[in-house]
């Protein structure tokens, strides 16, 4: 027997409203996600600004970044008075002119976590941009006297914190950025770069903090100049031969995590803290070859 047409006609209104209600159900779950989507993407976008901020605030308070060209270590003054009373973890304050690098650096004694997951202010790292904070390894002594001495910092994806030493990776961008400037209690470092290491995560023995001889010292050294990335311009290899002390600068390589950046450099110039800060240096600048003399330097403070 046939439908009726009025049967038919039901039938196919039925069908239409299980298919409206079906696409408006598809619209609002949708449009659901869509909202968590921008909300956690806003989100993130919040954590990068405000950990970036946070870390702004701290330079306004203790450092003032030099203007112009013409910069001389004596002229580089950190508040480090404020920098302990927001933690008095600070062993030093980094500096690469023509990048973002301009933080403070922590240090605790035999731990390389701690600092991955909590920032300068102490804060710990939540869902989002976890800062963590600019360290010098748990392996080195706080008073950078060690023959290798190893700085980390997370790579950031907006390019904040070590990030730009990731790019040092190309010599162009290397031989721009020679200068690096650490600023400790007991003087001013100006360092000179030599080098870029690209390696896995296991490799542990290129942070060894001091070596058993110095033909020992001198063959790490050699290496890190013949294994280098870069090609350094002009080469400093003479003055890295003769170098007693180096420091590492060190990121992830921002693929897979698994492989690390690490920059080299040796001692240029040193300026003792009694300098700082002060018209009187000019002439007096120390050129610094041998660990002793560094701890003459900030014994020499304290008197």
């Amino acid at each position: 027997m046939a439908e009726s047409p009025a049967s038919t006609a039901e039938e196919k209104k039925k069908k239409k409203k299980k298919g409206g209600l079906l696409w408006r159900l598809i619209f609002w779950l949708a449009l659901i996600v869509l909202i968590g989507s921008l909300g956690t993407l806003g989100y993130l976008f919040y954590t990068y600004w405000q950990g970036q901020n946070d870390y702004d605030q701290i330079a306004e308070r203790a450092f003032a970044e030099p203007e112009g060209d013409d910069i001389t270590l004596a002229d580089l003054v950190v508040d480090w008075d404020a920098l302990r009373d927001i933690n008095p973890d600070v062993v030093a304050w980094v500096y690469v002119p023509g990048t973002v690098i301009n933080y403070p650096v922590a240090h605790k004694d035999g731990d390389s976590e701690y600092y991955l997951h909590h920032n300068f202010s102490l804060g710990e790292g939540r869902f989002g941009a976890e800062y963590g904070s600019i360290m010098l390894s748990g392996e080195n002594n706080g008073d950078f006297s060690d023959e290798v001495n190893i700085l980390y910092g997370h790579h950031m994806r907006n390019g904040s914190m070590f990030a730009p030493f990731a790019e040092f990776r190309e010599s162009d961008v290397f031989n721009k950025h020679r200068t690096i400037y650490l600023l400790t209690p007991d003087g001013n470092y100006r360092l000179q770069t030599f080098a870029v290491e690209h390696v896995p995560m296991t490799h542990a023995s290129i942070a060894t903090p001091n070596y058993a001889t110095d033909a020992e010292f001198a063959e790490f050294k050699q290496w890190l100049i013949e294994n280098s990335v870069v090609t350094a311009d002009p080469d400093t290899s003479d003055t890295v031969a003769d170098a007693t002390k180096l420091f590492g600068f060190c990121t992830c390589d921002g693929a897979d995590n698994t492989w690390r950046y690490i920059t080299f450099a040796d001692v240029a110039e040193f300026v003792p803290a009694k300098y700082v800060g002060t018209d009187d240096y000019e002439g007096k600048r120390v050129k610094e070859k041998t660990v002793d003399k560094i701890a003459d330097a900030a014994e020499e403070r304290t008197e």
